[in-house]
């Protein structure tokens, strides 16, 4: 009984001494918001971020504020706020009986009282406890302050969407005016965003916002705090939403450099000095968008690029989307999405491939090739274009992106070797077991973002040493006091030899124009490497290359994965990649890649690989890392190699499928209309359609690939092309059959 009374006596004085101490100040007004200024390496001001939590806050006094403003929150928020204890029982149970009634969460019942007690205590968790907790704590603010002061710190610490807190901050940031000059219409808008800052952002959601409005000012009328007539002007009145801020630059980048210091916890920063250039940025800013404006009739509605600095990782511009202010997708930053980055990873394959002492002459299989998974299925791959080129140079491989090869090293290699490769680049997005890649990874299946890649590929340049990109130059904090924020590390991958015979073959013009032909994007006018890449069903387009001072990255495609209209890397972003070197060597060119001492140049034929003969046709020079050049010298027979040239220019064009003679079977569980055959003509002329006959009869019109798949019939039958050159008729012509 003792123990009762004792009970009795003390959880009343406890309860007593816990509402008479006021609440921690510290955690109501916050005393450490910092301003903090992002910078670019100019001076130039790229955006002002206010708090401790990078998000935009001003605090000002409740005189500051709308009246306008002050009313539409508590009608909007809290319409019993002047006359409840911090809590409305009428809220609450309400609130209850529409949770339970819905068996799902459908509001909280929180006061403005319990908002600001929430902002105060900021559970990592939410749970009936939290809420419990957060009830009490209201109770004890409003025993202490003032309703005055309660309205002054939510409206100081409300969130208003796009990373704004506050309603200073917000006024300024959607109207450009002090919260003390907005007017009942634009009190209306603010007041709406709270409850939730994503789903009514007045700037994407107009529509909802306007319908959320006409319901508090309906309010207004009911509890006359405005006539018919300020109802129908408030109403009327459609503020002006300046969606792009003063000081709102490289926006992609900025949100890039807050989401790095929140994630190294480097807290009471001022100021940041970035490496952004001001001036290229805005430049290649305006060159995606115009770009992209004359590639939207093929489905291409998004673009990403990337510069840095080659020596010092620097990057100089970040442009992460079309337009980051556009309602679609806008904010979603292209250069840290994971893509497939297909072709564009293979540089990397054939730089193991060197380290290995597989030399750029070695002979590599593109023929039709059948290669068993792990799950027994066979995989045959193909080459863009559905052409195979025979055996084909390490160089020619790698140039002219061809897939066969590719696949053919990596099985040879290893996968596994090609994946601790790629992480030693860099490429951390790589998070799945290899199983879940296989031999795909050669053709680039696995996702990368962009700056994982442009940065992979300074690796190159930098003569095999790999060093994590540097976004910011310096930091200071609110007292001025620079901070040391990072230790440059970097770490030999391969030898500077394996770079060099890298950049020597994605520099090389003549080791793509198989697939690519002379004229290409790539064939810029000074010493610059690149390599191109398309994912599957041309969702994604990649160019990454480089000279000797700069590394440019981009991509291009559609953010929601959709394909695009035949667009591939070298016809979609390898264009936008020549147009930004262009640019960035507008004064003057850039030198050459440093050659490193050790590499030795042999002549080779260029159809075995090996050291050229006497009687070799096509002899040219090819580099070497010392150690790995060929030994053997060609003995392939070339005495009807001029035979073979002089017949083909006298043959305008050639049927290459199917042969002459060639027989087909048809199998009777299939459908005929369903079992094809493909049609090849290899042209030697610059023509623009050829003509289709079968059988004597005209089948149809083709223009460049020259391709044509036709549903197989039973039969005898010849197949005739016509091409016409100067007015007269050039013909090929083949027997098949099918049965």
């Amino acid at each position: 009984m003792t123990r009762l009374k004792y009970l009795l006596c003390i959880i009343p004085t406890a309860i007593a001494i816990f509402f008479a101490i006021p609440p921690h100040r510290g955690s109501l007004y916050p005393d450490d918001f910092c301003s903090l200024t992002v910078y670019a390496r100019d001076g130039t001001i790229l955006r002002e971020v206010l708090s401790r939590d990078y998000k935009t806050s001003v605090w000002v006094p409740i005189e500051e504020i709308s009246p306008w403003l002050i009313r539409t929150t508590i009608v909007r928020e809290d319409k019993r706020f002047s006359i409840h204890p911090g809590i409305d029982i009428f809220a609450l149970l309400r609130a209850l009986y529409d949770n339970i009634r819905n068996q799902k969460i459908m509001s909280g019942g929180s006061t403005i009282t319990m908002q600001v007690a929430k902002m105060a205590l900021n559970f990592s968790r939410r749970n009936i406890f939290t809420k419990f907790i957060e009830i009490i704590y209201a109770l004890k603010i409003d025993i202490h302050l003032s309703k005055k002061e309660i309205i002054e710190i939510y409206l100081n610490r409300a969130p208003y969407g796009n990373q704004i807190y506050g309603a200073e901050a917000a006024s300024r940031f959607y109207f450009h005016k002090p919260a003390s000059q907005l007017s009942l219409s634009e009190s209306c808008v603010l007041a709406i965003i709270p409850r939730a800052p994503s789903r009514l952002n007045p700037c994407r959601y107009p529509e909802k916002v306007e319908a959320e409005k006409r319901t508090i000012l309906d309010r207004f009328v009911q509890q006359k705090l405005v006539d018919s007539l300020g109802f129908e002007l408030a109403m009327k009145e459609s503020p002006d939403l300046i969606r792009k801020p003063v000081n709102f630059r490289a926006p992609h980048f900025v949100d890039f450099i807050l989401q790095e210091i929140e994630k190294h916890n480097l807290n009471n920063i001022s100021q940041i000095v970035t490496s952004i250039n001001s001036k290229l940025q805005e430049d290649l800013e305006k060159l995606g968008y115009t770009t992209l404006a004359s590639l939207e009739r093929y489905h291409v509605n998004q673009a990403a690029l990337i510069v840095m600095d080659v020596e010092t990782g620097e990057i100089l511009a970040m442009v992460g989307s079309k337009d980051y202010f556009d309602a679609h997708a806008g904010q979603v930053n292209g250069c840290l999405a994971l893509r497939q980055p297909g072709s564009s990873i293979k540089p990397f394959l054939y730089a193991l491939a060197l380290t290995e002492g597989i030399p750029a002459s070695y002979i590599l299989p593109d023929t039709l090739l059948e290669f068993r998974l792990a799950d027994g299925t066979l995989f045959a791959p193909r080459n863009y274009g559905n052409r195979f080129h025979g055996p084909t140079r390490l160089r020619e491989a790698l140039g002219s992106s061809f897939n066969v090869p590719a696949v053919y090293l990596v099985e040879k290699l290893g996968v596994q070797r090609f994946y601790n490769f790629l992480k030693e680049v860099g490429f951390e997005s790589l998070d799945k077991d290899i199983s879940f890649y296989g031999l795909s990874l050669s053709l680039g299946a696995a996702e990368a973002s962009l700056l994982e890649m442009t940065n992979a590929f300074r690796t190159f340049v930098l003569k095999g040493k790999y060093c994590k990109p540097e976004p910011l130059l310096k930091m200071f904090d609110k007292h001025g006091h620079e901070v040391v924020f990072h230790h440059k590390e970097e770490k030999t991958v391969f030898s500077q030899e394996v770079a060099y015979v890298i950049t020597h073959i994605l520099s090389d013009n003549a080791s793509r124009i198989k697939a690519f032909g002379e004229d290409n994007p790539l064939n810029l006018p000074f010493p610059c490497a690149a390599k191109t890449g398309t994912s599957k069903d041309f969702r994604d387009n990649w160019c990454i290359g480089f000279t000797k001072d700069y590394v440019v990255g981009v991509w291009v495609g559609n953010f929601e994965g959709s394909p695009m209209q035949g667009v591939s890397g070298i016809s979609g972003a390898a264009p936008l990649f020549r147009d930004i070197m262009i640019e960035l060597y507008r004064n003057q060119y850039p030198a050459d890649f440093e050659k490193p001492s050790p590499l030795v140049q042999v002549k080779i034929c260029a159809q075995s690989g090996r050291l050229a003969s006497n009687t070799c046709t096509r002899v040219i020079e090819e580099i070497f890392i010392p150690g790995t050049e060929p030994a053997e010298t060609c003995d392939i027979n070339h005495e009807n190699d001029d035979r073979e040239c002089v017949k083909r220019a006298i043959n305008d064009i050639e049927i290459i499928h199917p042969s002459h003679g060639d027989i087909f079977k048809l199998d009777p569980q299939v459908s005929y209309s369903s079992q094809a055959i493909r049609f090849k003509v290899d042209v030697n002329a610059e023509i623009d359609e050829i003509i289709f006959k079968l059988d004597g009869e005209d089948l149809c019109k083709k223009t460049y690939p020259f391709e044509y798949v036709w549903s197989a019939e039973p039969g005898e039958h010849v197949l005739e092309v016509v091409i016409l050159i100067d007015g007269r008729e050039k013909t090929d012509k083949v027997s098949f059959t099918v049965y």
